[in-house]
C-alpha cells in the first residue's frame, strides 16, 4: 500500500517537475561566507543535491545567512526570516543542534533553505499511515516524520521536484 501510494505521488511530482525553476548563477566557492562553520556541510550538500536536479544554487546572490543559537520559541528547531532588505537568515536552535542527529539536523536544514532559497511554503499532507509526504511540514500537524537513510532521497527529490 505504501508503495503504490509513493509510486502514484512520484508520478504526480514527475509531472509538475516540467515547470522552469529559478536559476540562480554560482560565481564563486566562498558563496557560504556568512554560514556558521558548522551549518556549512549541510549548505554544500543542499547546493550538491540542486544540481542534481539541474538547480544552480549561489547563496551569496540570494543573500542567505546562518547562525546556530537559542530559539525561545518552543520547540522550534529553525527559522528562516526575511528583512525589508531581502537578506534571508536562517537560525538553529542552540538546544536542537546539541542533541540531533546528522540526518535531523540534515532535515531541518533543508527545509529552512526550502523557506530561503527555494520559496517553499509549509506542505501538510500526510501518507495514509501517518507518514509527513514532505520535509516541509510545519510541524503543527499531526503527521510523522521518517527522514531516514532508507527513504532520504524521496524526500529530498520532493523537496526540488514539488512546487506549492
Amino acid at each position: 500500500m505504501f508503495r503504490s501510494t509513493l509510486l502514484f505521488l512520484l508520478c504526480i511530482v514527475f509531472s509538475f517537475s516540467c515547470q522552469s525553476d529559478p536559476v540562480v548563477e554560482d560565481n564563486s566557492e566562498a558563496s557560504i561566507s556568512d554560514v556558521s562553520p558548522l551549518l556549512a556541510p549541510y549548505f554544500k550538500t543542499f547546493k550538491e543535491k540542486a544540481l542534481e536536479y539541474d538547480l544552480v544554487i549561489d547563496f551569496s546572490a540570494v543573500n542567505v545567512t546562518a547562525e546556530i543559537k537559542s530559539i525561545n520559541e518552543g520547540s522550534v528547531a529553525g527559522s528562516c526570516t526575511t528583512n525589508g532588505h531581502d537578506i534571508r537568515h536562517i537560525v538553529i536552535d542552540q538546544a536542537f543542534w546539541n542533541q540531533a542527529s546528522h540526518l535531523i539536523k540534515e532535515m531541518v536544514i533543508f527545509h529552512e533553505l526550502g523557506h530561503c532559497v527555494l520559496g517553499r511554503g509549509h506542505k501538510e499532507t500526510s501518507f495514509p499511515n501517518g507518514i509527513c509526504q514532505s520535509i516541509m511540514r510545519s510541524g503543527l500537524g499531526t503527521c510523522r516524520d521518517a527522514y531516514t537513510s532508507e527513504n532520504r532521497d524521496y524526500f529530498i527529490e520532493e523537496l526540488f521536484l514539488a512546487g506549492n
